[in-house]
């Protein structure tokens, strides 16, 4: 009887942690390291039939660093659904942007529940996600050489 009142404890702390997890981004929901394609917004881009100089994004200021969820659509990732702080609100978004709009690309382990608990759900029913560190690097490679950008 101790084993089965233990056995159902253990499964409500974790349906609660779960629930804490969605709800505040707290706690961990798999205890897993997940590597993610991190990048920086851009100081400066060119806007408009003018070319006139912009800084940052309409979402998100210059320099904000910014996770990066896989391919999604196929466009060669042209675009990409991406999670930072916003300009505005300063709180988390996710959006998808220009990925010609993000600089410095780097793989790196996103220890943040709520940016975890974001990238996990995806964004309006795209939610592919990183499967190894290996993957992530080579999409830096690639961007990199794509860009002209280095680290």
């Amino acid at each position: 009887m101790v084993s089965t009142e233990s056995n159902a404890m253990i499964a409500i702390r974790q349906t609660l942690q779960g629930i804490c997890f969605w709800l505040f981004g707290t706690g961990s929901s798999t205890g897993q390291t997940h590597y993610c394609l991190v990048g920086n917004i851009v100081e400066e881009h060119a806007f408009g039939e003018s070319r006139e100089l912009l800084q940052g994004t309409k979402h998100f200021t210059s320099g904000t660093k910014v996770y990066c969820l896989p391919p999604q659509w196929g466009d060669g990732y042209e675009k990409a659904i991406v999670v930072g702080i916003c300009r505005k609100s300063r709180r988390w978004i996710t959006v998808v942007i220009p990925t010609k709009l993000i600089t410095n690309w780097r793989a790196k382990a996103v220890y943040k529940t709520t940016v975890q608990r974001r990238i996990h759900l995806g964004f309006q029913g795209f939610n592919a996600q990183w499967k190894t560190q290996k993957e992530v690097a080579r999409w830096v490679a690639s961007l990199r050489q794509r860009g002209g950008t280095s680290s």
